[in-house]
């Protein structure tokens, strides 16, 4: 496929050695050459970003505080202290499902080509 267009603009990275062997690869099966190959991928390809907020940071140290709640939970088992192990294991339960779940919401909605997908807070 032969088109005519003018490319006036040169674009140079730096790749290391594995990367350029991967590259390499996947250029030599598409069968194109670098320049149509790299147009290629550009057009055709998806990039997942996820943008770092507040909610997120608020998000983690939960995870955090139940990181902490869990080694309770092991120090209670470990000592014996079947009762306590267990009334600790149902107080996380809730919290642990609410977090998972935001997370999983977060994961969901991630900046693909510069464009956010929904909006709203995790």
């Amino acid at each position: 496929m032969i088109t005519n267009r003018k490319r006036n603009n040169y674009f140079a990275i730096r790749i290391s050695d594995e990367e350029l062997k991967l590259w390499e690869q996947k250029k030599r099966a598409s069968g194109l050459k670098k320049t149509e190959y790299f147009i290629q991928l550009l057009k055709s390809s998806v990039i997942k970003v996820y943008c770092f907020n507040e909610a997120l940071n608020n998000l983690c140290r939960e995870l955090k505080k139940i990181g902490v709640n869990l080694n309770q939970i092991a120090y209670y088992a470990n000592a014996g202290y079947f009762p306590q192990a267990e009334s600790e294991i149902k107080d996380i339960y809730g919290s642990y499902n609410s977090v998972m779940y935001r997370l999983g919401k977060f994961l969901d909605r991630p900046l693909v080509n510069a464009e956010i997908i929904e909006s709203g807070e995790p």
